[in-house]
């Protein structure tokens, strides 16, 4: 079944989603939407390119204060969506797309890269599989220079955002509060250094750093059991299971280094692969399928919401529920 769809916004991640496509079997990329004189190869806006191409669905990889317009229009015109994380500016513009797609009948899916990277993958299923049992503690860093690219919000939606997905999706479980602490060295007003504290609804705790300040590159998130602890590195996509220790440190300077007892450590061969085509593979069969996109758009709600918490219980200085959590949803 060959589906025929769009890119809007050739920027950074839009050039990307438009490569991604362009190499997949079954898949017609009849319309690359830009405004952008310089970079647009056919149209400069959506309703321009509906007018001349028939379409089944549309990538929208616009500035952030432009998905819920764009992806709007597209779901108005009966396509189905695959907007960019953080879904939209405001949890009641993203709430809006969600019932609007309902409404029409369309698949509405977030790109929540990070889902989709091999490592995440089997680091999710490792726990599953009780490889560290009880999860008790999760620590995600993402940090970074500061990126040069159009758009970039503040680092709780930019970035923490990624983690907030990954989170719910290893664990399966719901945030039930969070604090954090803020700064803005580099823009004055936008964050550009955040850590937060959340708290989930099993009573498992998880910090979440993200900045624009480090010199050096870092994603990695490790998950902490009651029988080991299980870390990814998202960038080399490695996962490593250190397990409960098992032999005792007997000289005892080496145990002032390495602690009082160590366990195996094992790092895991896995299938790596592009997490941007992983996607648009997984999505594109939800289609074909008439299933539900891998990541909803409640899932994107839930991360954008949780987002705003943190923001917010960074400028009140107080504990904060995400707004999402008045009408729950399952992590899919």
């Amino acid at each position: 079944m060959i589906l025929r769809g769009a890119v809007v916004g050739l920027g950074v991640m839009g050039s990307h989603h438009a490569r991604v496509l362009g190499s997949l079997e079954d898949v017609e990329l009849r319309a690359l939407i830009d405004p952008d004189p310089a970079r647009r190869p056919t149209h400069a806006t959506l309703a321009e390119a509906l007018a001349a191409e028939p379409l089944d669905f549309v990538c929208v990889a616009v500035p952030v204060e432009q998905l819920p317009v764009v992806a709007g229009e597209a779901i108005a015109a009966g396509l189905h969506v695959l907007v960019e994380k953080p879904t939209a500016p405001t949890e009641a513009q993203a709430r809006a797309l969600i019932a609007e797609a309902e409404a029409r009948g369309v698949t509405l899916g977030v790109g929540h890269i990070e889902r989709f990277n091999p490592a995440v993958r089997a680091l999710k299923q490792k726990i599953d599989d009780g490889a560290i049992g009880r999860v008790l503690h999760v620590h995600a860093r993402r940090l970074s220079p500061f990126p040069n690219r159009q758009g970039a919000q503040g680092v709780a939606l930019d970035l923490a955002t990624h983690d907030i997905d990954v989170l719910r999706y290893i664990t399966g479980q719901e945030v039930a509060r969070v604090f954090a602490e803020t700064a803005a060295p580099l823009s004055g007003s936008r964050e550009d250094i955040l850590c937060a504290t959340l708290r989930l609804d099993d009573e498992s705790m998880a910090l979440l750093e993200a900045n624009w300040m480090t010199p050096a590159k870092v994603r990695q998130i490790s998950v902490l059991g009651q029988q080991g602890m299980l870390v990814v590195d998202y960038l080399t996509q490695d996962l490593m299971l250190y397990e409960h220790p098992t032999r005792a440190t007997e000289w005892d300077q080496l145990a002032g280094i390495r602690g009082g007892g160590e366990g195996n450590m094992i790092r895991f061969a896995l299938d790596r692969r592009e997490p941007l085509r992983v996607q648009w593979e997984q999505f594109l069969a939800a289609l074909r399928a008439g299933e539900p996109a891998p990541i909803s758009g409640h899932d994107g709600l839930a991360a954008l919401s949780t987002a705003h918490a943190i923001s917010l219980a960074a400028e009140r200085h107080e504990t904060v529920v995400p707004a999402y959590r008045e009408v729950p949803h399952a992590v899919t």
